[in-house]
C-alpha cells in the first residue's frame, strides 16, 4: 500500500554519528511534489546528479512515472511526468543511472506490462524487448553502461525469467538458478554483476548473483532462515544488500557470505533496499526508514529526521553523495516521497527549522546545486 502526504512546511536537521565517509551527518528533508494530481507520490531511485525517479498518483486512479528536479532549493521539489509509453495510464519509474537513463514499466494496451527505458532529458520512453513471450515485462535496474535488468513473463509456463537488456532494447534471459521457472533481477553494477532471486523447488526464494558475461548465476547463502532470500542491489565493490528470512542482509560477491544487519526498529521485518559506493545502506526496519553501515552492520533510524508526524517510513535508495530518497505516511494520509540531504558539521552548527526556512529563501537563486557545491567545499575544509 502506498501512502500519501500533504505539504510539509518545515525542515528538520539532526546530528547523529554514522560509520562511513563522514563522522557526523545532519540531514535536511525535502518533499517531492504530487505531479499528477492524485495526492500521493513515491520515490524509487536517485543518481549522483540528484535526479529522482518514482511515480505519482493520478486523479483518475492511475499512476504516472515521474522525474523530480532539484534545480530549485525549496521545501517542496517539483517534478515532471514521463511519457506513458503503454498508453493505459499506469507506469512506474524504478531506477536511474548517472547518464539520466531511467527504467521501469508501463501498462500495455494488451493488458500486460512492458519494460521501458526513458530519457531524463527528453522525458520520452521506448519499450524494451519482451523476451519471455508472455504479457508482462518490468525493468528494475540499470548500470552506468546502460545495461538493464528485470524480468519478463514466460508464455509457456506462466512464470517469469530474469532478463538482461542492452540500452538498445534487446534482451536475453539469465540462468534459472533455483530450477523452479521463476526468477527476477533487481540490480546491476558497473562490472555487470547482477543480483535478484530465483524460486526453489521447495517453494521458497533464494538470493542470486549472476554474471552478465556468462548469464550464469550462483545462490547466495540464506542468513535469516525461513527459506526466503532476495538480493536487491549491488555496488561497485561487490557488496550486495537485500533480506533473508525477516532480516536485512549484506552479502559479499567475492566470498559469497552474508551477515545480518542490525534490527533498528526493535521488531518486525527488516529489508536493505539500496547501497552506495561507500557502503552506506538504506532500507527499513519495523516501521522506520534506516541507514546502516556496511563496515559495522550498525544502523540508525531516519524517521526522526523527517519529524514526528511521519510514520511507516521507507528509504529506497542512496546515491554516492549520501543523499537518500524514500517515502512514508504523514499525519495518517497516504503518502509522499522525500529527499534527505546530508550536511557535515557539529550539532551546534545545525540551524533551527525556522532558520532553515529563511536560508532556503536566500538560497533560492542558487538552487540545490549551488547549495550542494557549498556543502562539498565545507566537507573538504
Amino acid at each position: 500500500m502506498f501512502l500519501k502526504y500533504t505539504s510539509y512546511a518545515f525542515t528538520v536537521a539532526i546530528s547523529v554519528a554514522v560509520a562511513g565517509p563522514a563522522s557526523a551527518a545532519n540531514y535536511v528533508p525535502f518533499v517531492l511534489q504530487d505531479v499528477a494530481g492524485g495526492g500521493y507520490s513515491v520515490a524509487r531511485g536517485i543518481n549522483d546528479s540528484d535526479q529522482i525517479v518514482g511515480f505519482s498518483g493520478t486523479a483518475t486512479g492511475g499512476q504516472e512515472p515521474v522525474l523530480w528536479s532539484t534545480s530549485t532549493l525549496t521545501l517542496s521539489l517539483a517534478g515532471t511526468a514521463l511519457q506513458d509509453v503503454g498508453g493505459r495510464g499506469i507506469s512506474d519509474a524504478l531506477g536511474i543511472n548517472t547518464s539520466g537513463q531511467i527504467v521501469g514499466y508501463s501498462d500495455a494496451a494488451t493488458g500486460g506490462q512492458e519494460a521501458v527505458l526513458w530519457s531524463a532529458s527528453s522525458q520520452t520512453g521506448t519499450a524494451l524487448q519482451n523476451v519471455g513471450g508472455g504479457g508482462h515485462s518490468v525493468a528494475q535496474g540499470i548500470n552506468t553502461s546502460g545495461q538493464i535488468v528485470g524480468y519478463s513473463e514466460t508464455s509457456a509456463k506462466g512464470g517469469s525469467g530474469a532478463v538482461l537488456w542492452s540500452s538498445s532494447g534487446a534482451g536475453t534471459t539469465l540462468q534459472d538458478v533455483g530450477g523452479f521457472d521463476n526468477s527476477e533481477a533487481f540490480g546491476i553494477n558497473a562490472s555487470g554483476q547482477i543480483v535478484g532471486y530465483s524460486d526453489t523447488a521447495t517453494g521458497g526464494q533464494e538470493a542470486v548473483l549472476w554474471s552478465s558475461s556468462t548469464r550464469t548465476g550462483k545462490a547466495l547463502p540464506e542468513v535469516g532462515g525461513g527459506g526466503n532470500s532476495i538480493a536487491f542491489r549491488i555496488n561497485a565493490s561487490g557488496q550486495i544488500v537485500g533480506y533473508s528470512g525477516q532480516e536485512a542482509v549484506l552479502w559479499s560477491a567475492s566470498s559469497l557470505t552474508g551477515t545480518a544487519l542490525q534490527n533498528v526498529g526493535g521488531g518486525g521485518v527488516s529489508e536493505a533496499l539500496g547501497i552506495n559506493a561507500s557502503g552506506q545502506i538504506v532500507g527499513y526496519s519495523g516501521q522506520e526508514a534506516v541507514l546502516w553501515s556496511a563496515s559495522t552492520g550498525a544502523g540508525i533510524s531516519l524517521a526522526s529526521f523527517l519529524g514526528g508526524d511521519w510514520k511507516g517510513t521507507v528509504a529506497t535508495a542512496i546515491n554516492d553523495e549520501g543523499d537518500i530518497v524514500g517515502w512514508g505516511s504523514y499525519k495518517g494520509s497516504e503518502a509522499t516521497g522525500f529527499l534527505l540531504i546530508p550536511t557535515v558539521g557539529s550539532p551546534a552548527s545545525v540551524p533551527e527549522p525556522a532558520t532553515w526556512a529563511l536560508m532556503l529563501l536566500g538560497f533560492g537563486a542558487l538552487g540545490l546545486v549551488g547549495y550542494r557545491q557549498t556543502r562539498r567545499m565545507n566537507q573538504a575544509v
